[in-house]
């Protein structure tokens, strides 16, 4: 038996459920928690702040005690919540304790100061080696992908090859059968249902439907010194890889039939666009007339075109996103975001032509960039100007996640220390919520309101920049925008 701990607000938990299906598949039975939390929401967080009480431990550590092995996947931001959740089962129970998932993959030495063990990249086949090894009696120390402290050292065994036909991985485990969720109201962890997992099922913001979360692929095809890639864990390998169309269907029907509130597909994918034109064709056609649910992901400027779009929108497409990060010359060189300014308007125009069809039209912004100057900000505001409504700038704080080239720089220009290092760890992935009380972070959410173009170019004169760009008015202007949104929030609460 291994119980799987998921640390994620987001129940969906998409790797966590990927290895118990794989697992319960290959005989072995698998226990699923799932520990959702409310976000630190501010820098004032502490370091050895956590989100969960004594008494929602000491549940978890009931429920493991009959455990060979304890799993934990973690995102960078939730390697903080993990610390004294880990401390205290380790305390109590003697049983060894393996991390998995993007960060441990990048931090394994960090990751071992409180894990026994580390899953590097994929772990499907590394786990199940792994728990039949220990619940046979066998010497697992050799697993591949498995680096396991031993006798004051770290044993790193070498990487097995990647899984490159996807479909022969099972559909994530929605079974509810002995799984469990901490009750965010009474901190109680208690048997997992489906009418209990709906309600944990956030609807998507500009719907209000329930979305269904899945992945087309594995990998990503970029290589943007933000974001965590594991190319070179795999080099010489197909990292990108697809699943049939045949496949993804079927996961969607059985979700159709055993998840009947689903109301949407969300497609987790990097960039669906990057399809095959005669796959998008396959897929569009099946997918109306088997799922005919509405949708929602994600492409990339040099992929988005008027020819895939008017097929993914005759499927059920109402809502894409399309990541610009910035308009600044300087800074996509850094971000090794090889698109120029015309290739991403272009892709803009593609999709304002279909506005009449689309229910929201969604462009992810990158701000807190310590490297830029206010030019380079002011340079992405002067491009999103250009993009015509409706339209709906998503602003996110840029995040040092370990392991990227950027995360390495900055350590080695002095932007990050080890010291401030856990706290930057605490940034919610869903909204990242940090910006920093800068000038140009103000002007940043008028471009989702009606404010006229030429008003916004005021803003952003450099000399209007240089007599605002103040810590006593940013405070002041920060303070007015804190003060409407929880004003917005109670009015929307009093309804």
């Amino acid at each position: 038996m291994i119980t799987l701990i998921s640390l994620s607000t987001d129940v969906t938990a998409y790797s966590t459920r990927i290895l118990s299906a794989y697992l319960r598949k290959k005989g072995l039975n698998t226990r699923l928690i799932f520990l959702p939390y409310v976000e630190f929401e501010s820098h004032d967080a502490l370091p050895d702040e956590v989100p969960y009480d004594k008494n929602t431990i000491n549940q978890v550590i009931d429920l493991c005690k009959d455990s060979s092995l304890i799993g934990i996947s973690l995102f960078t931001s939730d390697f903080p919540n993990a610390i004294d959740l880990v401390k205290q089962i380790k305390k109590n129970l003697n049983i060894p304790v393996i991390f998995g998932g993007k960060h441990p993959s990048a931090k394994p030495e960090q990751s071992l100061l409180l894990a026994d063990m580390v899953c590097i990249g994929e772990g499907e086949e590394a786990l199940t080696e792994l728990l039949l090894k220990i619940e046979s009696g066998q010497d697992y120390h050799n697993t591949q992908n498995i680096w396991i402290k031993h006798n004051s050292t770290i044993i790193k065994n070498p990487n097995r090859a990647i899984i490159e036909n996807l479909d022969l991985i099972p559909f994530p485990d929605y079974s509810c059968d002995d799984h469990y969720i901490r009750e965010i109201e009474t901190d109680k962890i208690i048997q997992l249902t489906h009418e209990i997992l709906k309600k944990y099922m956030f609807p998507e913001e500009n719907t209000g439907l329930i979305p269904y979360k899945t992945l087309f692929s594995r990998g990503c095809p970029f290589s943007c010194t933000y974001c965590y890639s594991f190319k070179e864990m795999y080099k010489g390998q197909k990292y990108l890889r697809f699943r049939s169309v045949q496949n993804i269907v079927q996961e969607l029907e059985l979700t159709k039939n055993k998840l009947p509130y689903i109301q949407m597909v969300e497609l987790l994918d990097d960039n669906i666009f990057a399809l095959p034109m005669e796959k998008i064709d396959t897929f569009c056609k099946i997918y109306k007339e088997k799922i005919g649910l509405p949708m929602y992901f994600t492409g990339y400027p040099n992929d988005i075109n008027e020819e895939n779009l008017s097929r993914f929108i005759d499927a059920g497409l109402i809502i894409t996103c399309m990541g610009v990060q910035t308009g600044s010359k300087r800074t996509k060189k850094l971000y090794k975001r090889n698109v120029s300014d015309e290739t991403i308007l272009k892709a803009v125009q593609a999709i304002h032509k279909f506005k009449d069809f689309l229910l929201a039209s969604e462009y992810d912004v990158i701000i807190d960039n310590p490297y830029e100057t206010n030019e380079d900000v002011a340079d992405t505001i002067r491009l999103l100007l250009k993009f015509p409504k409706p339209r709906y700038f998503r602003l996110f704080s840029l995040t040092f996640f370990p392991g990227t080239e950027l995360y390495e720089k900055a350590k080695q220009d002095g932007i990050i220390s080890e010291e401030d290092e856990l706290n930057g760890y605490r940034k919610n992935y869903f909204g990242f919520l940090y910006r920093r009380k800068k000038y140009l972070n103000f002007v940043f959410p008028l471009l989702n309101q009606n404010i006229p173009t030429f008003l916004i170019k005021i803003l952003i004169n450099k000399y209007v920049i240089f007599l605002f760009d103040r810590p006593s008015i940013n405070n002041f202007l920060f303070g007015i925008m804190a003060f409407l949104r929880k004003f917005r929030e109670k009015r929307r609460k009093s309804r």
